[in-house]
C-alpha cells in the first residue's frame, strides 16, 4: 500500500483534533460567560432590594396621607347646615322628616345622602317617592313626588280621595280642604288602591274631567254636587255656585268659569251678592252664560 496515503490520513485525523480543541474552548468561555452574567444579575437583585422596598414604603406613606387629607375634607369640608323640602303639598315639612325618620342634627351632608338616597316610600298615602339630592356641600334638597289627588268622594261619614287615575288612595273619616268634595254620588267596595265604581260611565269620566280642570285653572271650590239626573254644580264658596250642567264641553266651561270668577268674587266683596252662574247652556257665546242673584 501506498505510504503517502497513510500519510494523508494521519493529517486529517490531527486537523478534526485541533477542530474539536477549539469547539471544546468556545464551549468553555460560553458557560464562562453565563456564569459572569448570572452572577452579575444575582448581584444586581440584591442592590434592588432595599431601593425597592424603600420606594414600597414610601408610596404606603403618600396613600395614607391622601386618605387622611380625604377623610379631614369629607368630615370638615361636608357639614351639613340645611335641609330643603320641596314638591309637599298633603304633608308638611315636619312630616315628611317624620316619615323618613330624618335625624335633627345629620352631621354629614354625604353621610346623610348615602342613607338616604335610596329612601323608599311604602303604604305612604298621596306619596309616590322621595328623592334625597346634594345641593351642595352643606345643602340636602329632599324632594317629594306626591300623588296627584284631584277630589274627594262622599259617602255617608267616609271621604274617599282619589287620584287622576280613580284610584282611592285613603279613606278618612274628616275632610281636608285641599280638594273639592263630591256629594250625590253613591260608590260599593271602598278600597284603598281600588278604582271608584260609579255605574254610569259619562258620570264617571265627568267627575274625573271636572276634578282635573280646577286643579289646572287653579280654582279653589268648595264641593261638587251631583243630581239625580247626572248634572253637575260646582260650589266655590257660600255666596257662588256655577251650573254646569251634564258633563259636556267641560273644558270650554271651565275656562269661562275661571276669566269670570275674579269678577264675581270682587262682586261678592263689594256689594254682598250671592248667586248661580250659568253654565249650562254654553254654546260659545257671550249671551249663553248668565249670572242669577238670589239676594
Amino acid at each position: 500500500m501506498d505510504k503517502n496515503y497513510y500519510q494523508d490520513e494521519d493529517f486529517t485525523e490531527f486537523e478534526e483534533f485541533e477542530e474539536l480543541e477549539e469547539l471544546e474552548e468556545y464551549e468553555e468561555s460560553e458557560y464562562e460567560d453565563e456564569d459572569e452574567e448570572e452572577a452579575w444579575k444575582r448581584s444586581h437583585r440584591s442592590e434592588d432590594k432595599p431601593a425597592k422596598s424603600h420606594r414600597g414604603r414610601k408610596l404606603a406613606v403618600v396613600i395614607f396621607i391622601l386618605l387622611v387629607g380625604a377623610f379631614t375634607g369629607i368630615v370638615y369640608g361636608f357639614k351639613l347646615e340645611d335641609v330643603r323640602i320641596i314638591g309637599n303639598k298633603t304633608y308638611s315639612e315636619d312630616e315628611v322628616k317624620a316619615l323618613m325618620n330624618f335625624p335633627e342634627n345629620m352631621p354629614n351632608t354625604l353621610l346623610c345622602y348615602l342613607k338616604y338616597f335610596r329612601y323608599k316610600t311604602e303604604d305612604v298615602p298621596f306619596l309616590e317617592k322621595i328623592q334625597v339630592k346634594v345641593e351642595n356641600r352643606n345643602m340636602i334638597c329632599i324632594e317629594v313626588f306626591e300623588t296627584n289627588i284631584i277630589g274627594c268622594l262622599r259617602q255617608g261619614r267616609s271621604y274617599c280621595y282619589f287620584d287622576d287615575n280613580g284610584i282611592i288612595q285613603e279613606i278618612l273619616s274628616d275632610p281636608k280642604d285641599t280638594v273639592a268634595v263630591i256629594e250625590g254620588i253613591s260608590l260599593e267596595n271602598m278600597e284603598i288602591e281600588q278604582k271608584i265604581s260609579i255605574e254610569n260611565e259619562t258620570t264617571y269620566k265627568g267627575i274625573i274631567e271636572l276634578c282635573q280642570l280646577l286643579i289646572d285653572h287653579n280654582i279653589k271650590a268648595q264641593k261638587i254636587e251631583i243630581d239625580k239626573n247626572g248634572k253637575f254644580t260646582v260650589y266655590i264658596n257660600d255666596n257662588i255656585r256655577v251650573g254646569f250642567g251634564t258633563p259636556v264641553l267641560l273644558e270650554e266651561k271651565a275656562v269661562e268659569m275661571a276669566n269670570i270668577l275674579p269678577e264675581l268674587q270682587s262682586m261678592v266683596e263689594t256689594e254682598q251678592i250671592k248667586g248661580i252662574l250659568h253654565l249650562e247652556n254654553y254654546d260659545s257665546t257671550k249671551n249663553s252664560i248668565v249670572f242669577t242673584k238670589e239676594n
